[in-house]
């Protein structure tokens, strides 16, 4: 068989991809979007419970710094370590309070704590009751700091701020920091589950676009681009190659007829009496006895051969590796098919017969032209010597 190609029908998929693309770009968009909010929300939640483990965590070291400092100053008078006293404890007591701000902010708004049940049981119920044991601490170093017994000092430091200091403010305190710390990693990982889920969700989504609708528009654009050339290349009645997609065969049959010294045959044939086939019958009967010579050009060719419709009623095939004699036969054969075969139209047996002229490729030719203008020569010849004849160039012809 030929090499051509069959016919196909598909509409022009520009519109129906750009909506697709639009479809498909807007939903990574939107998914792109969430991501954005998510990796924001996952960004700003760590840095705010970082941040509240990080000053929960300076209780306990600023405890112990204002009770250190409080008794170098009732044990040697030290002005500036009651200073670092005092400020440690000053410290202190704005973080409980920046600590519990939203705590009593939601209160005034009458809305629900954002702090957990068991974090408001440590800060505000015994045994541990945080807030209750600051305030506590808070107004003892106050007490020492600013009203120094220089007669009892030592019962003063043992059975107050230093003993509060040293067990329960200090167990309580490290009590809320694992709280806060357990909560916060709770919320990291709530977050990384719901990251890992809109993650999973782009990835369904990218896999179900590609296969659902880049795929399908690869496959359109594919079928167009299929469609242009076979446009560009096949003659639409018969399905053979045009006169265009034969010349552009020609040029790569004949570099590798030069380059292996090879031989090439061409091959014209002509409907013989095809104006009066059309005159007689109509253009419809014209039509269908092309596409009845082409069918039968096809079955006589080789996967090798290239036939194409050269114009009206005339044929063209270029026969690689097949000398004059080869060709000859080849041509003969299709002449006696079409001959004998019965055409039939609207149930008329129409007579049908065709000439051929044979021409050789040669070294000297730089393309194929010359040898179609003799193939050319020799079917003018069959013409004129009776018709349905095969005639091949000879030099003195």
């Amino acid at each position: 068989m030929t090499q051509t190609a069959a016919s196909i029908e598909i509409k022009n998929p520009i519109k129906s991809l750009a909506y697709t693309y639009v479809i498909s770009l807007s939903i990574i968009a939107l998914l792109s979007i969430i991501v954005h909010f998510m990796l924001d929300k996952v960004i700003a939640e760590q840095s705010a419970t970082g941040k509240v483990v990080n000053i929960s965590g300076q209780q306990r070291m600023l405890s112990q710094r204002s009770s250190l400092f409080a008794m170098e100053y009732l044990m040697l008078g030290t002005e500036q370590a009651k200073t670092y006293a005092l400020n440690a404890l000053d410290k202190m007591q704005q973080n409980h309070t920046w600590l519990l701000e939203p705590h009593y902010q939601a209160l005034n708004n009458g809305e629900k704590s954002p702090l957990s049940p068991t974090l408001l049981k440590m800060y505000f119920e015994e045994p541990l009751n945080v807030n209750a044991k600051i305030k506590l601490f808070s107004r003892q170093i106050n007490d020492a700091l600013q009203n120094p017994s220089e007669t009892d000092l030592i019962s003063q430091i043992k059975s107050g701020f230093l003993v509060l200091a040293e067990e329960p403010l200090l167990y309580a305190l490290n009590e809320v920091v694992g709280l806060y710390e357990r909560e916060s990693v709770e919320k990291v990982n709530k977050l990384r589950f719901a990251q890992n889920v809109v993650l999973g969700i782009i990835i369904l989504t990218i896999i179900f676009e590609a296969l659902l609708v880049f795929r399908p528009m690869v496959d359109k654009i594919s079928q167009f681009a299929y469609k242009l050339q076979y446009d560009a290349n096949v003659d639409h009645l018969t399905g053979l190659l045009n006169r265009r997609a034969l010349n552009l065969q020609a040029e790569k049959v004949v570099a590798a007829s030069l380059r292996y010294k090879r031989t090439l045959g061409v091959v014209i044939f002509d409907i013989d009496l095809f104006k009066t086939i059309n005159d007689t019958y109509g253009h419809a009967a014209g039509d269908l006895a092309i596409k009845h010579v082409s069918a039968l050009l096809r079955e006589n060719s080789r996967t090798s051969d290239f036939v194409a419709r050269f114009g009206g009623e005339e044929f063209v095939m270029l026969l690689p590796e097949t000398d004059s004699e080869g060709c000859f036969h080849v041509a003969e054969n299709i002449r006696k098919q079409i001959k004998n075969t019965p055409f039939k139209f609207e149930d008329k047996s129409i007579d049908l017969a065709i000439s051929a002229g044979v021409a050789m490729f040669k070294p000297q030719h730089s393309d194929i032209e010359e040898p179609l203008r003799l193939a050319d020569e020799a079917l003018y010849q069959s013409k004129q010597n009776g018709r349905n004849l095969v005639t091949i160039y000879q030099e003195n012809s």
